[in-house]
């Protein structure tokens, strides 16, 4: 029996364990230290130049706008200023006409008033 049961377990041996065959294992190629490239900043400051040239033309556009836009204003206040200048001539005009000599005498007449030369002063 001693027989046997070696001989079953001997059939019953589990399979030997053979190493898988050489694979090649995939490695990562050896990455190189790169120099920095020459023209890197040159490319910067073109940029930098790109953006600097760009705000200044926006900038020109918006102060030209501006000065547009108080150019138009400064037209309509200068010409309600001529209307007032003008309208302020006609007004003095009108009071030279009613305080003329003749006509205040015509008023203090009617009024029963006289004029006496005498009683006037000419302040200085």
């Amino acid at each position: 029996m001693a027989q046997s049961v070696q001989q079953i377990q001997a059939t019953n041996v589990a399979p030997q364990i053979r190493p898988l065959p050489n694979r090649q294992t995939k490695t990562q190629p050896r990455r190189v230290p790169y120099a920095p490239v020459s023209w890197g900043r040159d490319i910067k400051h073109l940029i930098g130049a790109i953006a600097l040239i760009t705000i200044f033309a926006i900038g020109s556009v918006w102060v030209t706008n501006q000065t547009t836009a108080y150019n138009d204003e400064s037209r309509v206040k200068s010409a309600q200023l001529d209307k007032l200048r003008n309208s302020n001539t006609d007004l003095k005009e009108q009071i030279s006409a009613l305080t003329t000599q003749d006509r205040l005498n015509e008023i203090a007449q009617k009024a029963g008033m006289t004029l006496e030369n005498e009683n006037i002063k000419n302040v200085k």
